[in-house]
């Protein structure tokens, strides 16, 4: 099956446990955590275990993303060059 990205989003009422859980299993999966933000995260994984991590303990809604082939910008912090010239 392919690997693809989902969006994962946690229950109001998940224990911190409930989520460990989530998590080691898009883990276990051979998935990776792509990033977390509050009660959301975004996961890629293969997507034979989309329906496992559906009825996952704590999960609300589970559904795969699609960013259309748009390449997402790299974000480079670089310091200015006056400040390096300054001692």
């Amino acid at each position: 099956m392919p690997f693809e990205t989902y969006l994962i989003k946690v229950t109001d009422n998940a224990t911190a446990f409930q989520v460990q859980k989530l998590l080691k299993l898009v883990l276990e999966t051979g998935g990776r955590i792509e990033m977390v933000a509050g009660k959301t995260l975004i996961a890629s994984f293969d997507s034979s275990y989309a329906e496992l991590i559906r009825k996952t303990e704590g999960v609300a809604i589970a559904g795969g993303i699609n960013f259309r082939g748009r390449k997402i910008p790299r974000i480079v912090k670089r310091e200015s060059a006056k400040k390096q010239a300054d001692p």
